[in-house]
């Protein structure tokens, strides 16, 4: 089929960004005393 008329692009797939476990808190995001860990934000990895 030939079609001369644009068609709608098909949407693309979200890439995730790779992530990395925190290796101040184990990925918790809270350090040992309960506070958010000052190196990963409390996100729990980087």
């Amino acid at each position: 089929m030939n079609n001369s008329e644009p068609t709608e692009v098909d949407e693309l797939p979200e890439i995730e960004p790779k992530r990395w476990q925190c290796c101040h808190c184990g990925g918790t995001g809270s350090d040992s005393y309960g506070d958010t860990c000052r190196h990963c934000d409390g996100l729990g990895n980087c």
